[in-house]
């Protein structure tokens, strides 16, 4: 019986030199990185004594958790609202069917690129280092992150609407924000607020994260507590951070929801 080859030559040759590959890639990172597995599985032994002392809670923190959590939320949907309206001017100046001119949008979605290819927190710090620490650098950086997001993905929602009432505003002489306005914004708005909802779960996540950088807010309590190693009170800040996140994610989801339904 005549035998037919399922995969071409050197086929199992072509695995078994990427699994190598990957193996050395591997052992050349741990060697050059100064990775100590003998450290880390000794130190394993603390991990349940750990373990043991935050499955305590300290309740009597929680008001100023759910203040400083307030803070953290409230930074975020500031940031959001601003990033909102600088974001929607942008796309309406970006987007290839509203641009005034062709090299306009091109340079939006050029300087937008860029601002995306930077990570977020790469932003904020070095908004932090001009502007000093506080809530002021922490709101611009969540506003030059928001804006990144943002545009490009309204500049996507107006492309994708409203080619038709375009041609015909245009043709009767309408003026350009008449045709952002009646000849898009109303027809994209599903996909505007989704991308929004999208949003709102991002920077209120960033926020709480910026703790790290002394930003107020729920984070920077959270960094508090591990600096002096209370872990009753980084349970309960983990606790609260967990729950606020998950009732943000159900809000999101349902809005979305009725957003699709509309």
């Amino acid at each position: 019986m005549k035998k037919y080859r399922i995969h071409p030559r050197g086929y199992a040759l072509r695995y078994i030199l990427g699994g190598a590959a990957l193996i050395l890639l591997f052992v050349f990172s741990c060697v050059y990185l100064d990775l100590d597995f003998a450290k880390f599985a000794q130190r394993l032994s603390n991990v349940p004594e750990i373990v043991s002392r935050m499955m305590h809670l300290d309740l009597s923190m929680l008001p100023e958790i759910i203040f400083q959590l307030f803070v953290s939320i409230t930074l975020a949907l500031l940031a959001l609202v601003i990033g909102i309206v600088i974001s929607f001017v942008l796309a309406a100046f970006g987007a290839s069917n509203l641009a005034p001119h062709h090299w306009i949008s091109q340079l939006i979605k050029g300087v937008v690129a860029v601002v995306r290819a930077v990570p977020s927190l790469v932003w904020i710090l070095m908004v932090v280092a001009s502007v000093g620490f506080g809530n002021s650098g922490a709101l611009l950086g969540l506003v030059i992150m928001s804006v990144g997001f943002l545009t490009k993905a309204f500049c996507s929602v107006f492309e994708e609407n409203g080619y038709g009432r375009i041609e015909a505003l245009r043709s009767v002489g309408a003026r350009w924000i008449n045709v952002v306005i009646q000849g898009v914004a109303n027809d994209a708005l599903p996909g505007l607020l989704t991308w929004i909802a999208l949003t709102i779960e991002t920077n209120i996540a960033t926020s709480i994260s910026l703790g790290v950088l002394g930003i107020s807010g729920v984070g920077n309590l959270l960094n508090r507590q591990i600096m002096k190693f209370n872990y009753p009170g980084i349970s309960t800040i983990i606790l609260v951070i967990f729950i606020a996140l998950i009732i943000v994610e159900l809000s999101v989801g349902k809005l979305k929801e009725r957003i699709h339904e509309k």
